[in-house]
């Protein structure tokens, strides 16, 4: 893999509302977009998130806000606080990409195949990565 360009910026944060309104005061960041989703996790428990987007030149901006359960970013805000989750970086082929990946010993966190994949390295650094689905792609 071939990293060309970081295409998203993904924060997690405790009040979504108070770091936009911040962020578009202070940054002249926005418009911004909001979208909800939630479910149950593997074990059932319920789960609830809020998302806001923005784009800075090419790059997506998104704050993830968990409002129920607990989410792949709480784990990240009980350990270091609000902050960079990941890096987002949009591939032709997402499932390819992450075997690949995994195969030269990569950590796949989560995977929804054909659209998304978090991936960390491992090692020094420590980043976790999402590569995504070219959105231009059905």
């Amino acid at each position: 893999m071939q990293i060309k360009s970081v295409d998203h910026i993904s924060y997690a944060v405790t009040d979504i509302d108070k770091v936009v309104d911040s962020w578009s005061k202070l940054y002249g960041i926005g418009p911004w977009t909001y979208q909800e989703n939630g479910g149950t996790d593997t074990k059932g428990r319920p789960w609830k998130i809020r998302m806001a987007f923005a784009y800075v030149g090419p790059v997506e901006i998104e704050l993830v806000q968990c409002v129920e359960g607990r989410i792949f970013q709480s784990k990240f805000i009980d350990k270091w606080g609000e902050g960079v989750h990941h890096l987002g970086f949009f591939v032709d082929d997402v499932d390819a990409e992450a075997a690949d990946l995994v195969e030269k010993g990569a950590n796949l966190l989560i995977h929804d195949p054909g659209r998304f994949a978090y991936l960390d390295a491992g090692g020094p650094g420590g980043a976790i990565f999402e590569l995504m689905q070219r959105r231009d792609k059905k």
